[in-house]
């Protein structure tokens, strides 16, 4: 696009020069200039108007003068260039104008994204972990997706989610259900109860301010403890979330068989039902855990073929949690070609090989 008026230039002169002279071709010497308007610099921009009046000048008044006409409609003829091109100079002071006042509010976007759903610690005992979020469109930075890690009286808690909906409800939404997390995971031994706390939060603000639709307004999660006197074994439970995938050291990768009973947080948890919903796994050192929103897993290619993380990440070796979690990541960019339907979240988790104990002499 940048040097497309460059060519709507060059065509312009090349075809007034073969045609026949009453042919002047005027709409691809105005074209030049407001295409370089809409896509490039000021500085450019410039250069392409004076670069236009400077050939379409002498072009149509001398060298390829259209026969019959007065001097006045010559000069009418050069006065459209010039109009347009002024206009063309006006239309990129505006653009770019917008542009900085966009990469503002990216900024401040940002900004909110980071206090909203911030980073978890890299660390947490035998544990390093990897956060990655990647949003479906540059400028929609604020989004439904939210991960966190928690360090509790009861291990090592995670939660990753994704609130139905878009918009500032739904980023009002993600602080209301992490906060929840934070503040109950230190206190709600099992995990169901911790999921029912999430929910009773959920509902509570939502009645109050209406952060989400009465049809919509439910959020999606994956909660997992590693406990801290048991660190090579897990439990996780699913709201309607997209189950675990774990990454065993020399084995295939596999989704914790989770049941699919669980309906997502605000749409009636029974917390009696959620506890038989929880699983347990083996987490041994050297094994990785991927926590993902959905919008990893509904990524289609250009065949409409879904991504399947299992199938995509197995026969490989990774070195910590962020190699596994910019893997994650690149594999999705490469299946949807840069095109993302939505968000995409997730948390990897590596549970550190133990250090082989050097003997004293």
């Amino acid at each position: 696009m940048r040097l497309l008026p460059a060519v709507l230039l060059g065509a312009a002169v090349v075809l007034n020069l073969v045609t026949p002279a009453h042919l002047t071709f005027l709409g691809l010497f105005v074209a030049a200039p407001l295409v370089a308007a809409a896509v490039d610099t000021p500085r450019v921009t410039l250069a392409t108007v004076v670069a236009t009046l400077v050939i379409t000048t002498p072009l149509l008044t001398v060298v390829n003068e259209p026969p019959g006409l007065v001097p006045v409609e010559r000069t009418v003829l050069v006065g459209t260039v010039l109009v347009v091109a002024v206009l063309a100079l006006v239309v990129n002071a505006i653009l770019v104008a917008a542009r900085r006042r966009m990469m503002s509010a990216l900024g401040v976007a940002e900004v909110v994204q980071r206090a909203v759903v911030p980073s978890p610690p890299r660390r947490s005992g035998p544990l390093s972990v990897a956060a990655r979020y990647r949003p479906a469109h540059r400028d929609n930075l604020i989004g439904g997706d939210l991960y966190a890690t928690q360090e509790t009286p009861f291990g090592t808690r995670l939660i990753v989610g994704d609130v139905s909906g878009k918009g500032l409800g739904a980023a009002a939404a993600v602080a209301v259900v992490l906060g929840a997390f934070r503040e109950w995971s230190t206190h709600e031994p099992e995990l169901a109860s911790l999921a029912c706390r999430l929910e009773e939060a959920l509902l509570r603000e939502n009645r109050r301010t209406g952060l989400l639709s009465p049809e919509e307004g439910f959020v999606t999660a994956v909660l997992v403890e590693i406990p801290r006197a048991f660190p090579d074994r897990l439990s996780a439970v699913c709201c309607g979330h997209p189950p675990p995938l774990l990454l065993p050291p020399g084995e295939p990768p596999y989704h914790l068989p989770v049941a699919e009973s669980a309906p997502p947080l605000g749409l009636g948890l029974d917390r009696e039902a959620l506890r038989n919903d929880v699983r347990d796994a083996r987490f041994p050192p050297g094994c990785f855990l991927l926590l993902y929103t959905d919008g990893v897993t509904e990524s289609r290619d250009v065949h409409g073929e879904f991504y399947d993380p299992a199938t995509a990440l197995g026969g490989r070796t990774f070195r910590d949690a962020d190699e596994l979690a910019d893997a994650l990541v690149a594999g999705v960019v490469a299946h949807t070609h840069g095109a993302l339907k939505d968000d995409a979240a997730l948390l990897a988790v590596h549970h550190l090989p133990v250090a082989p104990r050097v003997e004293g002499r």
